[in-house]
């Protein structure tokens, strides 16, 4: 259809120079963060408030971004931050963090171990390097513009990320966060169409289902309602991975509020089922 088929349009001779470092302390940096989030997991005395937003926010939220931000900042003090929980840092080197401590906090706050850290490399606004962990389940992926995807569950040898080769809507496992999503944001019979449309569906939800998908064992993940620190992250693993991600028109905006993460081979179908929903 002639649309751009990924984010990082162009390769910078300084984000190539760059990316090496701060992928590697990306990785490290997650892990670290959701060993934070472990102290809290499942504890009886979890302290939880709502934002202004109405979305829930516990102190494990905010322990394990407090420490993704020191750790960052000291170890690249001219880089920007964006945090779910502490808001916009600005920096002067042309890169960005973009952190989201638990995505997954509905789940985490009732102990339920498929929650995520995601901790995204943005150079000059465009997503280029990012991490996807899952502290409960020791499982990670990451990977970044000309660097590979790469898997690691526990203390195995990291392999090679792919997505899948689904090339038939019918025969794909598509996942959804869940039907309440698709009807805050105004598009309830979207999610209806998805699951006649799809072999598939499943709420395996948040970042879960895009580490599912950038490891070839789902192969599409439809977002109805998502902030930045949602999908960044989200976008570089899976392009690094060999899959696609835009909005639900097409574009290449990772400020929107809504996505389409594929194996690429789907994306084209999944936009002209969602343009006949609307």
């Amino acid at each position: 259809m002639g649309r751009q088929k990924t984010f990082a349009a162009r390769y910078h001779d300084s984000m190539i120079d760059g990316l090496d470092s701060r992928l590697a302390a990306a990785l490290s940096v997650a892990r670290s963060m959701g060993d934070v989030t472990l102290q809290f997991l499942g504890a009886d005395s979890l302290a939880t408030d709502t934002k202004a937003d109405g979305t829930i926010v516990t102190e494990a939220d905010r322990a394990a971004e407090t420490h993704g931000y020191d750790t960052i900042t000291r170890a690249f003090p001219d880089d920007g931050l964006l945090g779910e929980e502490h808001g916009t840092h600005p920096g002067t080197s042309g890169w960005r963090w973009v952190l989201d401590p638990i995505d997954g906090t509905v789940a985490f706050a009732r102990g339920v171990p498929l929650y995520g850290v995601l901790v995204g490399l943005e150079y000059d606004d465009t997503p280029v390097g990012g991490v996807i962990h899952m502290p409960a389940m020791r499982e990670t992926v990451w990977g970044g513009q000309g660097q590979g995807a790469w898997h690691q569950h526990a203390d195995a040898a990291p392999t090679i990320a792919r997505v899948s080769t689904t090339d038939r809507l019918e025969n794909a496992m598509v996942c959804t966060t869940s039907y309440d999503y698709f009807r805050d944001a105004g598009c309830a019979p979207l999610h209806e169409r998805l699951c006649k449309g799809c072999g598939s569906t499943r709420g395996w939800s948040d970042c879960s289902a895009h580490l599912l998908l950038a490891t070839g064992r789902i192969d599409a993940v439809v977002e109805p309602l998502l902030a930045r620190w949602d999908i960044s992250a989200v976008i570089a693993v899976i392009e690094a991975a060999g899959g696609r991600c835009s909005d639900f028109d097409g574009m290449n905006d990772p400020s929107s509020t809504n996505a389409i993460v594929s194996n690429g081979h789907l994306h084209d179908e999944l936009l002209e089922l969602i343009e006949a929903a609307n």
